[in-house]
């Protein structure tokens, strides 16, 4: 008996953000970067996924911080989107932050991790921000068997050139009158 494929596939993902602090003579500000994303539920601790951040070290650049418990959801009705990013040069995903409240060493979180150019692009329109990075490559296998699954490019069809000058029944005049 064959499982039907699912239309929706949920997948577990951990986010790993970068930051860099900016220094001028008498003022720092930091700066944010989308490490990684890390497919997978136990990549970072679980108590992450309330909105506080877990310090993970640093990088060469500055000091890293991972959420866990976030997820990225592929939909059916939005193969044809994930099949533009698969055959464009560089697949992205991204991460759509907020500012926290809070006077912590992370003063932001992120909402929302998608592959979706479309939903990244409506989120950085209201004034989010998104970061981006390339996409993990387990997460890119996920996407492209996804849009194999359920996803067939329509065949170009060349539209016929209909001839203008001859016959035009909409009225038009062929010179200026």
């Amino acid at each position: 008996m064959n499982t039907p494929i699912p239309t929706r596939l949920k997948l577990p993902v951990t986010v790993m953000l970068e930051r860099r602090m900016i220094s001028r003579s008498f003022w720092s500000m930091p700066s944010w970067y989308l490490y990684s994303v890390a497919v997978g539920e136990n990549v970072a601790a679980a108590e992450s996924a309330s909105g506080s951040a877990l310090s993970a070290g640093q990088s060469d650049k500055g000091d890293l911080f991972a959420w866990s418990g976030f997820q990225v959801t592929l939909y059916k009705d939005a193969c044809e989107r994930y099949w533009h990013a698969l055959i464009g040069d560089k697949p992205l995903v991204y991460v759509v932050c907020r500012d926290t409240e809070e006077e912590e060493a992370c003063n932001i979180r992120p909402v929302i991790v998608t592959i979706d150019y479309d939903e990244a692009t409506a989120c950085a329109e209201t004034d989010e921000l998104v970061l981006s990075a390339p996409i993990p490559g387990e997460l890119y296998r996920y996407m492209e068997s996804f849009v194999l699954a359920h996803y067939q490019p329509k065949a170009f069809k060349k539209r016929k050139r209909r001839k203008w000058a001859e016959g035009d029944d909409r009225g038009h005049q062929s010179g200026r009158g």
